[in-house]
């Protein structure tokens, strides 16, 4: 009879169950432990120490050899990141962020409905907001 070991942990339900699917798939027979508990109580984790991935001892070294193919496939996110970035058209920063607008928040027609049944307007425009110069665009 095989021996069942602790294979990883994994602070993080979603990550472990990415993990398990990608190792099932492809032929490792393993089961994860304390999922639900974490899952439902978030702080239980550190006590619990985490959500573990139990596989066979005979199949350590395959499903190793299996993450570490997938890690060597996964391209890098720096450089997708560095070309989504936002410059301000005012004075060229990449200091930008996507938020609230502070000045004109709220349109004509959102400020008369909200005056006409007495609430507070819930629909505030967003845009994108230069913190060097203040700049909205």
């Amino acid at each position: 009879m095989d021996k069942i070991v602790v294979f990883e942990t994994y602070y993080n339900p979603i990550e472990a169950n990415i993990v398990k699917a990608r190792l099932i798939d492809s032929g490792v027979q393993c089961f994860l432990s304390d999922e639900n508990t974490i899952t439902i109580n978030p702080l239980y984790t550190q006590a619990l120490g985490g959500v573990k991935l139990h596989l066979f001892e005979k199949d350590v070294e395959l499903a190793r050899s299996i993450l570490q193919d997938e890690l060597a496939e996964i391209p890098l996110t720096a450089e997708a990141e560095v070309a989504d970035i936002e410059v301000c058209p005012k004075c060229g920063s990449s200091n930008v962020g996507y938020v609230q607008a502070t000045k004109k928040r709220f349109g004509i027609f959102t400020i008369i409905v909200s005056l006409l049944l007495m609430v507070y307007p819930f629909h505030a425009r967003k845009t994108y907001h230069c913190f060097n110069c203040e700049n909205e665009f």
